[in-house]
């Protein structure tokens, strides 16, 4: 009969192969992580929440399977507004974006990241911009709003917020 301690020990873990057993340096650096030099981990830190609002709003985009104009344009309003930044830094954002979450499968990290850094006000306001991308084409698609219903909860906002936000950003024709 095996003891407890030996069940576990880390060794035993993919031998074959050889993995370590975590690799948290690689989730630590993504999510702000500890690091000596505080002036960086801040700027890295708002980097890193710049590039997941841009992930979530593209995720809005790319949710009904058509590029639309309209849709990125809008994105590029929402990340000038609601995060402060120049153009040239939103289509260098966006650029990047692009690029990191293509082929994605998991909202978490994103929302992950908003959770611990932003405010409930400024996760309202990524709801709203979340919205509007998804109104923007003129279509509001099932899969874009279900897409904003998941990250609603992943933000551990409420259905009220849900609403509030939807309402917030309907164009008046609709």
């Amino acid at each position: 009969m095996h003891s407890f301690n030996m069940l576990f020990q880390p060794t035993r873990l993919w031998p074959q192969r050889g993995l370590p057993l975590l690799t948290m340096g690689i989730l630590d650096n993504f999510f702000g992580g500890k690091t000596n030099d505080k002036v960086t981990e801040t700027k890295d830190t708002q980097e890193q929440i710049n590039m997941a609002c841009a992930a979530l709003l593209l995720e809005v985009a790319e949710a009904d399977y058509v590029d639309d104009p309209n849709e990125t344009r809008t994105i590029l309003r929402a990340l000038e507004s609601e995060l402060n930044l120049k153009q040239s830094e939103v289509s260098a954002l966006l650029a990047c974006a692009k690029s990191e979450t293509e082929g994605a499968t998991d909202l978490f990290p994103y929302t992950h990241l908003i959770n611990q850094r932003c405010t409930r006000k400024l996760k309202c306001a990524i709801l709203t911009a979340m919205w509007r991308v998804a109104f923007a084409d003129g279509n509001l698609d099932m899969y874009e709003e279900h897409l904003i219903r998941r990250v609603t909860e992943l933000l551990h906002l409420d259905h009220a917020d849900f609403i509030a936000a939807k309402q917030a950003a309907r164009p008046k024709e609709y």
